[in-house]
């Protein structure tokens, strides 16, 4: 994730924060920028590469000339969906304000699927969600990524049917450390201060 990127998501996340131990579920569902991130991570590097559907009854595909029969199987390639520039701009780029509020409007329906779509739609996408959100922003208010020389750009990928799994990730990793101790129990006690400033110390971690 671009240092930039970070920075506004950090921004936006100790705004809505005042406890950094503490994120409330109203508090996530006010973070829209937290929001967009997550959805462009699942656009660039969907869990499924692809749906498998068995029709239950005979249909016509336009004027296209193609008829599904039933009981036959219609797989839908979620990543080359997601990853196409007939949908998106720049498809190979992070760019998470594609998903702002204000630009959702461009997305084309049917084309960002990562928990599939319809009925039959992932049962736990909403817990999923909130998983995902509430992880990152415990880890962006505590620590910053970077690449390192290590660092597979693009990240390469195991060969499985439906899966996608990195073969490794290696990336260096800060921790946030503030210059001013104590700042959220005083702001429990209703004290006001200056926010702390976050400074990086230590040696980079590889995960």
């Amino acid at each position: 994730m671009p240092m930039d990127i970070q920075q506004r998501l950090y921004d936006e996340i100790t705004a809505s924060t005042p406890d950094s131990s503490d994120i409330s579920y109203e508090a996530l569902t006010q973070m829209p920028y937290l929001d967009a991130v997550v959805s462009e991570s699942l656009r660039l590097y969907p869990p499924a590469v692809r749906l498998v559907r068995q029709a239950t009854s005979a249909y016509s595909l336009g004027e296209t000339g193609i008829s599904i029969e039933p009981g036959q199987h219609v797989e839908i390639p979620i990543y080359n969906v997601q990853h196409s520039g007939e949908y998106y701009d720049n498809p190979e780029k992070f760019d998470p304000d594609r998903f702002m509020p204000e630009n959702k409007h461009k997305l084309v329906p049917y084309t960002f699927m990562p928990f599939g779509l319809g009925p039959r739609t992932c049962i736990g996408m909403r817990f999923g969600l909130l998983v995902m959100k509430c992880a990152l922003a415990h880890f962006i208010m505590r620590y910053r990524v970077y690449c390192i020389p290590d660092t597979d750009i693009p990240l390469q990928y195991k060969r499985l049917m439906t899966i996608r799994m990195p073969k490794r990730c290696m990336v260096g990793i800060e921790r946030r450390i503030f210059l001013y101790k104590n700042y959220h129990k005083w702001t429990k006690l209703g004290i006001k201060g200056p926010k702390p400033i976050p400074y990086w110390r230590g040696k980079s971690v590889r995960v």
